[in-house]
């Protein structure tokens, strides 16, 4: 029979045990945790799947233009031709001529080009292709559902459509810079500019960089006059843009823009010349 003294080391141990579980159980708690933290930071989640391609690949696009000058393409006296060339392009779920039956006339593609592209709802893409056809004097717009799964052929996915052209905003006004009041930057870039556009290499390499590799425009023009010549990233940074005027051998006057990068040692130097981006 255990005795008093017994029974109350006991009682006095379960007490503690029992006021010691809260903080026994928060530091479990922590532990696991900082357990599940590190092993997100070693081996972090994958993705479901791979985010989808912005824009469609070289062959679902060459692959459409080809198909807009096949469809597009007619003679009423000689269908077999057109279908001879549409037939290397057509799955067996469309029709022969890809559902065309000219009755009369002829027509001929001038010029394709692509319009937009843009990913479909059912999968793939569907491809606009602006064209010129001599039947008439505005483009037409042929839209193309492509498919190009991973590691497989280029498909068409289904009847193309007649769309309008993409939209185009007339309202848009450009970004707001600072305007470049340094007169050494100014000096390099009108020199450097008009050098440039005259293909004058052998002057342009005096204000170039060590890195900078510049390819120079065919076609000769000469600067007349720098219109506008703004900071990209606010004053002393590393790259102006130049708005000028430049007129060719035929008097023909271009108004063009220009980014001009920028490096500093006892002078300005120009590391590069490129169009602006659109929308930067």
């Amino acid at each position: 029979m255990p005795s008093l003294a017994s029974e109350i080391t006991q009682g006095v141990r379960g007490a503690r045990l029992r006021a010691s579980a809260p903080r026994y159980l928060a530091v479990a708690l922590v532990a696991l945790l900082l357990i599940l933290g590190i092993r997100s930071i070693v081996s972090p989640p994958q993705p479901a799947s791979a985010p989808l391609s912005v824009t469609a690949d070289a062959p679902s696009r060459n692959f459409a233009l080809q198909f807009a000058r096949a469809y597009l393409t007619y003679d009423a006296r000689r269908p077999a031709e057109r279908n001879r060339a549409l037939a290397a392009l057509l799955p067996t779920s469309i029709a022969q001529g890809a559902g065309v039956f000219p009755e009369s006339g002829r027509q001929q593609v001038l010029w394709a080009d692509i319009a937009s592209d843009q990913p479909a709802l059912v999968g793939g893409r569907v491809i606009t292709v602006a064209a010129g056809v001599s039947t008439q004097p505005d483009p037409v717009y042929l839209a193309i559902p492509v498919q190009h799964p991973p590691e497989g052929s280029v498909s068409l996915a289904g009847y193309p459509s007649f769309v309008g052209a993409p939209s185009v905003d007339t309202s848009a006004s450009g970004a707001s810079y600072d305007e470049v009041s340094d007169p050494a930057v100014e000096e390099v870039v009108a020199r450097v500019l008009r050098n440039y556009l005259a293909g004058s290499a052998q002057n342009l390499k005096a204000d170039l960089s060590d890195e900078a590799h510049i390819a120079l425009p065919t076609v000769d023009l000469h600067l007349e006059a720098i219109e506008q010549l703004v900071w990209l990233g606010g004053a002393g940074s590393s790259a102006v843009l130049a708005t000028l005027l430049a007129s060719d051998a035929h008097k023909v006057t271009y108004t063009l823009t220009y980014e001009v990068g920028l490096a500093y040692w006892e002078r300005p130097y120009v590391t590069f010349i490129s169009v602006i981006p659109t929308g930067s």
